[in-house]
Parts: structure tokens; sequence; C-alpha cells
């Protein structure tokens, strides 16, 4: 595969080329109320040549490698042909070279493991969610994938990945008369088949809070003092502010570039916002990025005050500013756009029970349901939520749907708790019809002053 990328790059007459192969093994199957729903086992290979001639860019998907040369040929006519219309040519910051072949770790490989042995070890999990009598529906999805990819640029990098990513969703729904509630909890990353082991508690507790929500209290509207839980707060980072940071999304709109100034104060002195795609194990880990750049830490808030943003390669060259290990894409039919990996809220200083025991009335909104984001305004539903009355949860509640403006939601935290955590799944980010693209998100607890919450 070397010797193939690497001369079909030598004969590119482009002032740069890069060439991305994927093979990816695949296989999941679902579980419905103790059924096989689905069952699917894929194994395909892909690939582009992405160049940049005249300051143009060429970009061919292909799915057979003898297709290489023909791609080549037609990205540099794609090329050619944009040159016509071109208004201003297209650069790219240089990169030092990478060269490595980096692989994954993990315990036990699922791929040695059949599928009927993984539905029969996964299936115990449905025998639990059957002994609670009041759900209506329950669900097991579960996934593993391996992919093998190879890149090199006319530049000098030349990288090979081995990557390993297994996943398992259990949900659960009640019912009574029309009331349905559903509980869900999702875990995967770059590990092998032993993240599926011990869930036995995750399993229980998914199916008692669906059971439990159905007795859940409506809230009333209004302004609320908020404690936001490690993964609605991860989901908020990301969602609210993570994609105000993608400098495509920036250099593109002109109110946005007034807005989001570095040297900007944007919250208090402990806050940090963090991307870093070098996090191992989690669902947005990368060795690389899809233009074969190392991952960074980035700080896009540092102590309160805007610091970065999030590039590829282009994006810094625009903007002049450094490159952060950002352009990625959901496979090779796709080119690299501006991303997240695993963008988080880095902990603060309080405890857990600190922050309870600050809040006289408020709510405590955990995990997510969904939302949207609008430039700087955001609603985001909580999957449940409880009530706190003098530093205690007092009663359970549902349809919790938070509004609001980012920067003003930023600016009203005040307290960070110091118990980060990431999460990742089997979900991913959206962005330019390339989704799911896997990404982690997380925080500590947040409690957050004046947010406006629906309701009744």
């Amino acid at each position: 595969m070397k010797e193939i990328i690497l001369k079909t790059i030598e004969k590119s007459s482009a002032e740069y080329t890069e060439i991305h192969i994927e093979k990816v093994v695949s296989n999941s199957f679902s579980i419905s109320n103790g059924n096989i729903e689905d069952i699917q086992s894929k194994d395909n290979i892909s690939g582009n040549i992405r160049l940049l001639k005249n300051g143009c860019w060429g970009f061919v998907a292909f799915n057979k490698i003898e297709k290489l040369n023909d791609a080549l040929n037609e990205a540099l006519l794609q090329a050619k042909f944009s040159s016509r219309f071109l208004k201003e040519k297209h650069r790219i910051e240089k990169f030092k070279p990478v060269i490595g072949n980096y692989r994954t770790d993990f315990k036990i490989d699922p791929l040695l493991i059949s599928l009927k042995d993984k539905y029969n070890f996964i299936k115990k999990y449905d025998e639990i969610f059957k002994k609670h009598k009041r759900l209506e529906n329950r669900k097991i999805y579960y996934i593993d994938r391996n992919l093998k990819s190879y890149y090199a640029n006319s530049e000098g990098s030349y990288i090979e990945q081995d990557k390993t990513f297994t996943g398992i969703l259990f949900q659960a729904f009640a019912r009574d008369g029309n009331n349905i509630q559903v509980a869900r909890e999702n875990l995967g990353g770059y590990y092998g088949f032993e993240i599926t082991h011990n869930h036995e508690e995750v399993v229980e507790e998914v199916a008692k809070r669906a059971i439990d929500m159905l007795k859940a209290k409506q809230i009333e509207g209004g302004r609320y003092t908020v404690l936001l839980d490690q993964r609605l707060a991860g989901v908020f980072a990301h969602e609210a502010f993570g994609h105000l940071s993608e400098a495509d999304f920036i250099y593109e709109n002109e109110r946005l570039k007034n807005i989001m100034k570095i040297g900007r104060e944007f919250g208090p002195p402990d806050l940090n916002i963090i991307d870093d795609g070098s996090i191992s194990n989690v669902a947005g880990f990368i060795f690389v990025d899809d233009e074969g750049v190392l991952p960074q830490k980035n700080y896009l808030i540092k102590n309160g005050i805007l610091n970065a943003r999030l590039h590829s390669r282009e994006t810094a060259y625009k903007m002049k500013e450094p490159l952060t290990g950002n352009a990625r894409a959901i496979n090779p039919f796709y080119p690299p756009i501006v991303r997240m990996t695993n963008t988080y809220i880095d902990k603060g200083n309080w405890t857990f029970e600190e922050i309870m025991n600050s809040i006289d009335d408020g709510i405590y909104a955990i995990d997510y349901l969904g939302g949207q984001t609008n430039l700087e305004m955001f609603t985001f539903s909580a999957a449940y939520a409880y009530r706190i009355k003098n530093g205690k949860k007092v009663e359970l509640l549902k349809n919790v749907v938070l509004t609001g403006n980012v920067f003003e939601t930023l600016r009203n935290i005040e307290m960070i708790g110091n118990d980060l955590k990431l999460f990742g799944g089997l979900g991913g980010c959206g962005k330019g019809s390339q989704s799911p693209l896997p990404v982690s998100d997380g925080a500590p607890h947040i409690k957050i002053k004046n947010v406006l919450i629906g309701g009744t």
C-alpha cells in the first residue's frame, strides 16, 4: 500500500497532494425485547486524493485501489477547471512531516469473537431488563469497528493507523397510558470487547430511571440557579461554545469575527474550555488529524479569556494562527473540515457537596435528550432533573429545557467542580453533511445562576 500511494504522489503535478485510504471491518447488532432486530457485518475499503494546484483544490474519492491513478487525473482536472472561477487562491499552513505507525491498545480483540458469542454474552443484560415488568420496550445495541488507514502527502508525511472501537447502548422505555418515558446509557471508545463487561448495575439503573420518570413532576417555567451534571455541562461546552470556536465558521462570518476576538473575557477566572484530541481511548481520540497534523491541547478559553480557536491547515493560514490538529472527515468520501475532538470544561476547585450545599433553591439538570444552537443562542433538554431545596434533592422533574445566550451563561457561572469526567459513546457530532463524527465532551459539575428554564 505504501509503495502504491507514494508512487502516485510522485506523479502529481500539483504543488501539494495527499492520499488517504481506509479499510474498515465492522460488526453490529441490536436486541429489541429479547429478539435480534438487526445484525450487520461489513468489510470495505475506500480512499481519496486531495490536491492543491495553482491555488485550487481538487478532491476525488474512490472505493477501489485500482482507481487511484484515475482519481489523480480527475483531481488535477477539477483544480484546472476551478481556476477559471477562482477569486482567492487557497493556501495551507506549513507543517513538519509526520512519519509513524500507530495502534490503539485493548485487552480483548472483538474481531476474534464470533457474532454468536458476542450476542450470547450481551443478551444477559436483556435478562436484567426483562425482570422489570413496567418496561414497555427495552433495547440494546452493540458495535465494534476496526479501521486501518494509510495517509501520505507530498511534504513527506506517511502515517499508518490501526484503531479498534467498541461500544454498547442500553435503552429502556416505560409507559403509563400516554405518559412514555425513556432512559439510556451508552459507552464507547477505543477499547476492545472488554468495554462490554460488568454493566449489570448500569442496566438496573437505566430500567429504574425510566420507571421512576413516570412519576416525575413537570417543572414550572422561570429563571433558576442550575447545577449541570458532568454530561450536560460537557454537551453545553461542545454544542454552545465548541462550534463557535471552529475557524471555518468564524472566518466566513463577519459578525462572529467581531464577537470571537482573541483576548475577550468570556467567563470567570477559573473557567477553562479545552479541545484535546490526544486523550487516549475516548471517542474523540486521534493520533493525527486527517491532514496528518498532530493533535494539540488547545485552550479555547483560558482563565476566562478567549485564547484560541480550532483550525485546519487552510484556516490557520488564512487567519495567521497556529495549527491545532482539527481537520477531520467521517470517512474518505468527504474532504476534511474543521471539527472538534475531545472538548471539555476543565476541573475547578469545588466538591460536589460544596456546590449542592450552596444552593437553597434550584435545579439539578442531568444528562441530555437533545438540543440545538443558533450562533450564540442555545436550547438543551435535560434527560431528567431534581429540584434542590436547602442543598438536598427533593423531587424528580421532567421536561427541563434550558435556553439562553452562551456568552451570558458563561459569565453567570458561579462554581466549577473538581470532578471532571469525559463522555464518548456511540453517537457523534454533525456538521456539513458529515455525521456522526466520533467526539467526546465532558466537564465537572457546574453551577450557573439565572438560567431560563421552560415549563408549564
